[in-house]
C-alpha cells in the first residue's frame, strides 16, 4: 500500500496514474469509476503478454486522460516493472507491482 506523503513528493499527474494503477476497478465504494479493471488479465485461460499489457494500459490511462509518451513492460517472475513517461512530466518514471498473486 502506497502512502499519502509517497504521492505528495511526485507530480499531480504522476500520482493520479499510478493511484488508477494500483486500484482495481469498482474496488471503492464512493469512487467506482476510479482504478483500472484488470480482472481481464486474471482470467482463465488469458494469456499474459508485456507487449499487450503494455497497449492495454496506454489505452486504459488515455480513457482517464491520462497521456502516456513512452512505456515498457516486464515479468520476472511475479513482479511486473513499468517503465514510463507522462505527457507534461519531465523525465522517466518506473513502478513495480506484483503480477498473478491474489
Amino acid at each position: 500500500m502506497t502512502s499519502l506523503t509517497g504521492y505528495l513528493g511526485k507530480a499531480r499527474s504522476v500520482a493520479r496514474f499510478e493511484n488508477e494503477f494500483k486500484t482495481q476497478a469498482a474496488s471503492l465504494y464512493y469512487a467506482e469509476n476510479i482504478g483500472f479493471d484488470f480482472s481481464y488479465w486474471q482470467m482463465a485461460g488469458v494469456s499474459f503478454s508485456a507487449d499487450s499489457f503494455n497497449t492495454w494500459i496506454i489505452e486504459e490511462s488515455v480513457k482517464k486522460a491520462i497521456i502516456i509518451l513512452n512505456s515498457s513492460v516486464s515479468v520476472e517472475e511475479f513482479t511486473l516493472k513499468l517503465d514510463y513517461t507522462l505527457a507534461g512530466v519531465q523525465g522517466s518514471q518506473s513502478m513495480q507491482s506484483m503480477y498473478g498473486i491474489n
